[in-house]
């Protein structure tokens, strides 16, 4: 790891990519989150990934709890919810 100017580490896109689940549920503290977010604030490819499963997660979300008879359509609401975002 790469340390900038203000002494927090520089990581990689692949432990960014670790890191991105705790960030989006906001258990991401401290320099582990410092080093995170100076990461995809340089690096769109991690930066469009991050917003992508922020997105994902809410909308995944907005389904609710799914009867399991409800469960057939659940999974065509979600392939609709991933084609509209790419």
């Amino acid at each position: 790891m790469k340390t900038n100017k203000n002494k927090i580490a520089a990581i990689d896109c692949e432990e960014a990519a670790k890191r991105f689940s705790d960030f989006i549920d906001n258990y991401l503290k401290g320099t582990a989150k410092d080093e995170l977010v100076g990461h995809i604030a340089g690096c769109r490819h991690c930066f469009d990934r991050v917003e992508f499963e922020q997105l994902l997660k809410s909308k995944v979300a907005s389904l609710g709890k799914v009867k399991p008879t409800e469960e057939k359509t659940a999974k065509k609401q979600l392939q609709l919810i991933v084609t509209k975002v790419d």
